[in-house]
This record gives structure tokens, sequence and C-alpha cells, in this order.
């Protein structure tokens, strides 16, 4: 079990939204919990934010040229109760993870719970699993992990040394038209790699 933090009253609040909705925290960074917002109504972070986290791909697409600098955000956010999602975005050094969950109707929010907690914690493993990635070397120093896993856009993870094009061993088989595999699924394979597996 984590250490509990002591973080700002925004952390207290967060805490609180996630465990009414039955989720466990995320990953954050050491000193994250002092430094969160609640920028928007349930959508916290180390920074400001001018896109929503709805746009995940812009996020994405800033981080992966570079443009972003180390921040987590964790937001419920989306149009009505039953087209919601749970956005956690960490970029910490060569790890960027972009995780959008559906939060589902209230009748399957159990179900949604369970599926987001299991991502949560596929998270935690990935952020333990990322230095070793570096110390085997298949991460490069200065190269970038990037994973996208979204039940509302296309999924993918890919690995990229600094300036060069990114090697893509999470994207589906060429000529298959459409990514199928769920967040978790994306997930277990980064976190596979990582340690050294296939």
């Amino acid at each position: 079990m984590p250490p509990a933090r002591r973080g700002s009253k925004e952390y207290g609040r967060l805490e609180s939204l996630l465990a009414e909705a039955g989720l466990a925290v995320p990953p954050l960074p050491d000193g994250a919990d002092a430094r969160l917002k609640e920028r928007e109504d349930a959508c916290f972070s180390t920074r400001a934010f001018k896109e929503s986290p709805i746009n995940l791909q812009h996020y994405a697409r800033k981080a992966i040229a570079g443009a972003s600098p180390d921040y987590v955000l964790v937001a419920r956010v989306g149009q009505g109760a039953d087209s919601c999602a749970m956005h956690y975005f960490l970029v910490q050094g060569p790890l960027q993870l972009f995780l959008q969950l559906a939060c589902g109707s209230p009748a399957g929010r159990d179900r949604s719970a369970t599926q987001i907690n299991e991502c949560f914690t596929l998270a935690h493993e990935l952020v333990a699993a990322v230095p070793q990635a570096l110390r085997a070397g298949r991460l490069p120093g200065s190269g970038r992990l990037t994973v996208v896993a979204s039940d509302l856009v296309e999924s993918f993870w890919e690995v990229a040394a600094a300036g060069e094009r990114a090697s893509q061993p999470g994207r589906p088989p060429r000529g298959k038209t459409k990514d199928v595999r769920r967040p978790r699924h994306i997930l277990e394979e980064a976190v596979r790699w990582c340690r050294g597996g296939p």
C-alpha cells in the first residue's frame, strides 16, 4: 500500500471524488499531489491547459512532438452521465501515458470502475517498469515511450529515440484496418515490453 500523501486541498478533493466512484488513485510523480490544482470541475492537473482532455489526440501529439513539459492530469469529463470518460495523462521523463476510459452508464458503473481500476493498476506497473527498460537499453535515455489507451479513439504504443521516427511494436499488424485491442491490452503489452518480454 502506498504511503499516505500530505498533498494540497485539491489532492484531498481528488482522492474523495475517486473514492466516491470506487476508483483508486493512479500513479502520481513525487510532489505532484502538492502541485495539483482543480482547473475545472473534476479536472485536476499540475499545469494549466486550454484544450479539454476529451481531445486526447491533441495532448498525445504535443507530447510526441516534444512540446509538453512533465505533468499529470486526472479528470472525469464528458457530455452527460452516459458519455463521460476518466482521463489520466502522465508525461514524466521518457514516459508519455494517456488513458481515456469510459465511465459507463450508472447501471454499469461497478463494471466500469473495475475496468478503470485494472488500468490504473497497470499504469502503476508501467511507471515501475520504465526504469527497468532504461537500464536494459530497450528504451533510450533520451527517447520516449508513448502509450495511448482509449475506449474512444484508436489505442497504440510506440518507442522512439530522440529525433528518430518511432518504432511501433504496439501497432496492429499491417493490413489490419482497425485496432480492436482494449486499453487494458495496450497497457499489458507495454508493461511486458518494458520488462523484456515480446
